[in-house]
This record gives C-alpha cells, structure tokens and sequence, in this order.
C-alpha cells in the first residue's frame, strides 16, 4: 500500500466512524423491538439505588455552558484542540436543534404517568429528540479523543467515552430523554467532533493570537456566567458547577501568568543580545 492510501485508510478506520455505527445500530434495534420505553422505565430506576445528586452531578456535564467552560484551561496551551471543539459544538449545536424543533418529539413526561418514572430536576415535556446533553459530552470527548496521539488515545479514549457514556445515561435516569434520544445525540455529538477537528485543520484562525485571545475572552465569559448566574435546572449540582468554574478560571489565569512570565524572560534575553 502506497503511503498516502495506507495514511487515509488509519484515518477513516475506527476513530471516526465506530461510534457512530454502533450507535446507529442500537437505535435501529430499539426500534425493532419497541424496547424505547421499557428500556428508559429501566434505566430509570437507578436513582433509587445511589440517589439522586449522583446523577443531577454527572448530567450536569453535558450542559452546554459547562462544556464551553471546561475548554477555558486548554486554549492557551491547547488552541487546536479549543478551536475544533468551539466549531464542533456550532455543528452539533445546529443538529440537536434542527432535530428538536423539525420533529417535536415529546419527552417521557409528557407521555407517561408520573407515578411509573422519577424525575430529578426541572420537568420537562417537549423538544426530546435527540438529546443534547449526550450530544455535547460525546462531542467534548470525541474532540479530546482525536486530538490524543495515538499511544495516549488507546489509554485514555475509553475513560472519556465511558464518562460520556455515564453523562448520556444520566439523562434518562433524571427523567429528562428516552434511551433512542441518548443514542441519536451520541451519533450527532461524535460526527460534530470529526467534521468539527477536520474543519479546524483547514481554518486555523482559533490558533492565531488573535484567534486565542477571542476564543480566551468568550470562554472566560462562560466560566464566570457558570460561576455567577447559570442555572442548569440542577439544584443538587450547584456546587460542582460552580467549582468546575472557578477551576477553569484560576487555570486560565495561571496559564496567562506563565506566558507573560516567558514573554518577558524572552524581552530580557533579547534585550541582553
């Protein structure tokens, strides 16, 4: 195999599209065997087993807000990485909500007797598919994921994916999305990510300093909204929301006081020359 086949044929392989199929397949079967609503009154019934901030704090992940203001510590050292994910989440943004306001699917409380399911949080009744939480935590992760080399993404990729794959439980223990939901957001979210990094590759002005510092202003804005004023409709999550916030902030400044402290070093050295 010549060189550029034998590197296009590594890229398209499991990466990019495993996820995605599988996930395609388990709707299909839900679908065949009419499995949606068993499986989410299933599913459901975890909460009663751990309680529910368990599952108020990890839904929370997939917030879209918290997501952004997880990138705030990446975009100085990481910009690639912050940019693909900035322009995979305007991807999967606009998949989630063409799907939402297109169908109209009602969510589970709208459909079934509140005495049969639990709901954590605020109730919810329409716009179900697909869900949007899972379609943002697959995205953060997808994102991350193929930005790893290789020998770090064998490691670390089936941590996210199975954080993720928690994430997108979480909401239909808390009541909020049927199982089907959870799978179409996972398929939306993974494919956000890869056109999300390929169109990245090919407009580099989120690496640009002037790029960073935009990218740096509007994640910092996000972290303090998450810190100040953001509800996510969690109450039980407020502390880890706000924390995660206040992180990504102090590591945000610590990024920004070592590069002046290089910058200056670099105008010192220079000056002595």
């Amino acid at each position: 195999m010549i060189p550029g086949r034998r590197q296009y044929a590594r890229r398209r392989k499991p990466w990019y599209w495993d996820l995605p199929l599988a996930a395609l397949a388990g709707m299909v079967a839900i679908v065949v065997l009419q499995a949606n609503e068993p499986l989410f009154l299933g599913f459901n019934r975890l909460s009663a087993y751990t309680g529910d901030g368990f599952w108020a704090n990890l839904t929370v992940l997939g917030d879209a807000l918290i997501a952004l203001t997880l990138f705030l510590p990446l975009v100085r050292r990481w910009p690639e990485l912050v940019w693909a994910g900035v322009l995979a989440g305007v991807l999967a943004f606009l998949f989630v909500h063409g799907f939402k306001h297109s169908l109209g699917v009602p969510r589970p409380a709208s459909v079934l007797p509140r005495e049969q399911f639990h709901v954590i949080g605020r109730v919810l009744l329409t716009l179900s598919f697909p869900s949007g939480h899972a379609a943002t935590v697959v995205m953060l992760a997808g994102v991350i994921t193929l930005h790893l080399p290789d020998d770090r993404r064998r490691r670390w990729s089936w941590l996210l994916l199975g954080l993720a794959g928690f994430v997108g439980l979480s909401r239909v223990v808390v009541g909020a999305h049927w199982p089907l939901d959870v799978l179409a957001g996972t398929v939306g979210g993974w494919l956000a990510a890869v056109l999300g990094t390929v169109w990245a590759q090919r407009w580099a002005w989120g690496v640009t300093p002037t790029g960073r510092r935009w990218l740096t202003l509007l994640l910092a804005g996000c972290a303090l909204s998450a810190l100040l004023f953001y509800r996510t409709g969690y109450p039980q999550a407020d502390l880890l929301q706000r924390i995660l916030a206040l992180l990504a902030l102090l590591g945000a400044a610590y990024q920004l006081g070592v590069e002046r402290q290089e910058a200056a070093r670099f105008r010192a050295e220079t000056d002595r020359c």
